[in-house]
């Protein structure tokens, strides 16, 4: 509620919670007219709640709100001055700030930036620069166009954490977007979010990798899909693998990494002694790297340029912009919904289960 704009509305979805949330939502509503509140009586799960927030939102842009996840100052502002400059475009989205659960900052994302500056990105352009980098999209930050999104069909509820990724893609090469450079959200990291539960079973991961595959094929434009399908595995395959040693913490499941990686033969052999060394998990990437060549070598020391740059210059302004996130929102003093713009934001309230 601190945004500027504020948010014309805010549909918060009960799914099946067994904690105080109906009372929680309830205070909330008696605070701020501007809330639609939805209620169910058993759990549907995090996708179709975004599915049915998106049908009850009304405003020209939506946003989903994850649970842990914070905006911070200008978010709506830029989106909105950004999606009526450029009315082809799908969505907006900016670079994001990771954090733990205790504050501490852990990176910036995305590790490949689109542009340099604040851009509308064609769909030829997203074309052009899909064949060496990807991963621009970071879920917290995108504001989408909300009718371009219900004529996708919206959210697939069976690729679960992949349900984001796949359709801001796929809206990227039909419309465009717009990228903004600026931090403007704080993406809080956990080993018990969504993300990180499927990264960390194979199972899952193998199964979700392989359902993308088949939706590229299906659904993403004719002139693309056959080769980014190609490409889009390995790199999913890659950006899996990766959470898993980043989730994994010490401990690295050589067997399931190199299931996830679909690595064979040598490759599986250099896997497994790789994970004796030192400091395994930069060594195991570097080889993911090398087999899978996800990525152009350029985009990748761009973005390692990017990242400790970032590090050096930008951490201690993030932090400061967190706590001042944190500070409002703690403080929440904003006159409720007066003067809405055409945002609207949607937002799970199930705690178990957190978007």
């Amino acid at each position: 509620m601190a945004q500027r704009p504020m948010p014309a509305e805010i549909v918060i979805i009960n799914d099946g919670s067994t904690d105080d949330s109906r009372s929680v939502i309830a205070a909330l509503r008696a605070r701020f007219p501007c809330i639609l509140a939805i209620d169910h009586a058993v759990n549907r799960g995090v996708v179709a709640a975004m599915n049915e927030g998106l049908r009850a939102a009304t405003g020209e842009f939506v946003y989903f709100a994850a649970a842990d996840d914070f905006c911070l100052p200008d978010l709506f502002a830029r989106a909105e001055t950004a999606l009526r400059g450029h009315r082809e475009a799908a969505f907006f989205c900016s670079r994001v700030v990771l954090a733990d659960p205790e504050g501490t900052i852990l990176g910036f994302r995305p590790f490949m930036q689109p542009s340099r500056k604040a851009a509308f990105l064609t769909p030829r352009r997203v074309r052009k620069k899909l064949a060496h980098s990807d991963q621009w999209c970071v879920g917290p930050s995108v504001i989408y166009r909300r009718t371009r999104l219900l004529e996708t069909g919206g959210f697939d509820d069976a690729m679960g954490a992949f349900t984001d990724g796949l359709i801001v893609r796929r809206l990227a090469l039909e419309s465009g977007f717009f990228f903004d450079p600026q931090l403007l959200v704080c993406w809080e990291i956990s080993p018990t979010g969504l993300s990180a539960r499927t990264a960390l079973s194979v199972e899952e991961t193998t199964r979700l990798i392989a359902k993308a595959v088949v939706a590229v094929r299906s659904s993403f434009p004719a002139d693309i899909r056959i080769a980014y399908a190609e490409q889009l595995s390995r790199r999913l395959r890659f950006n899996m693998a990766r959470l898993w040693l980043v989730f994994g913490k010490s401990k690295v499941d050589v067997a399931g990494l190199a299931e996830v990686l679909q690595f064979k033969g040598y490759s599986r052999k250099i896997l497994q002694l790789l994970a004796r060394f030192p400091y395994a998990s930069y060594a195991l990437l570097t080889w993911m790297t090398l087999v899978l060549r996800p990525y152009g070598i350029g985009a990748i020391v761009a973005g390692c340029y990017r990242a400790i740059k970032s590090r050096l210059f930008e951490k201690s302004e993030a932090e400061h912009a967190i706590a001042q996130a944190r500070t409002v929102a703690a403080n929440n003093t904003p006159d409720p919904c007066r003067c809405p713009p055409e945002i609207g934001g949607t937002s799970p309230a199930n705690r178990s289960s957190h978007v």
